[in-house]
């Protein structure tokens, strides 16, 4: 009788199985975010996750043969479109030497900003734009160290905790924010070759928040500000429909890049939240990515002419 009761309770257990992960798989292909109530599933169960849960059951169906078989191929499948849509096979690409670069990353609220990376990259690739977020704890000594090493950028503490740094001179800066929402520097660069205004966003990390909502304002203050160049991290995954309206004036660096989209989690190419756009007067080059241990998110690095 036991015997009886634990083989019903399985396959009562392996039905709701299939029909959750149907329901997973609904949500990601079709339903996506449009609606707030779905998100928090959209969010948490990203495509490398759902091939993951394909594969233990397909082991739960090892019988019968064919269901195993299915789900074998089901998530074969399913890796062939994650990897297709995840993954930019690296190539070579000729950056000009008038082109402009940018640097984006979140430093992820360290007790100290790792100086001594932010040393090296400003050596290394002598980016044109340097922008932080997650930056609670720089300090006036930091700007200052940064001013001393590198005479010819303009280094600032923003409001939202973040950090900016110009290889020219900083003209304006106008920030917005909304408690549990966002935070946006707008800031407005003179360089040689003209002035650019530039945001640099922060958004809430939230599963239940209403994430059209706050893209949707974040994008209508960016387009009331004529803004040129958009850096952030937006917490929130770039298959999210909410994106689709930021690519009516802006180009996404995203299809520019080399390896794996994702930018956080370190190690993992999980997801892809943080991002840059360009307007479309600005033609996007390239998008490189580094990694290192003191943050859980990519550091960005984007060209563009």
């Amino acid at each position: 009788m036991l015997y009886n009761i634990a083989i019903k309770t399985f396959v009562i257990l392996r039905a709701c199985a299939l029909f959750a992960y149907a329901f997973l798989l609904l949500i990601h292909f079709v339903l996506k975010d449009h609606f707030q109530f779905l998100q928090i599933f959209f969010y948490a169960f990203p495509l490398p996750i759902l091939v993951f849960i394909g594969s233990i059951i397909a082991i739960l169906f090892y019988k019968p043969k064919a269901y195993f078989i299915f789900f074998i191929c089901l998530t074969l499948g399913l890796t062939g479109v994650w990897f297709n849509k995840a993954y930019i096979f690296p190539k070579t690409v000729a950056v000009q030497e008038d082109a402009t670069s940018v640097i984006f990353w979140n430093a992820a609220d360290k007790a100290t900003i790792p100086m001594e990376i932010l040393f090296k990259n400003i050596k290394k690739i002598q980016p044109d734009i340097l922008a932080l977020v997650e930056t609670e704890h720089a300090t006036e000594e930091d700007v200052l160290e940064l001013s001393r090493a590198f005479p010819n950028y303009q280094f600032r503490i923003l409001d939202g905790f973040m950090m900016i740094g110009v290889k020219g001179h900083i003209e304006d800066i106008n920030y917005m924010n909304e408690a549990y929402s966002y935070d946006i520097n707008f800031v407005k660069i003179q360089r040689q070759n003209g002035s650019m205004m530039l945001a640099v966003v922060d958004t809430f990390q939230s599963p239940i928040m209403d994430k059209r909502e706050t893209l949707e304002t974040v994008l209508q203050l960016i387009t009331d500000k004529n803004t040129d160049l958009i850096v952030g991290d937006f917490n929130t995954p770039y298959e999210s429909v909410h994106f689709r309206n930021y690519e009516d004036d802006y180009n996404s660096f995203r299809d520019y890049g080399q390896g794996f989209s994702a930018t956080w989690p370190f190690g993992i190419p999980l997801l892809e939240i943080d991002q840059i756009y360009a307007a479309k007067s600005l033609t996007p080059i390239l998008l490189e990515k580094f990694y290192y241990k003191v943050s859980d998110h990519a550091m960005l690095v984007g060209y563009f002419k």
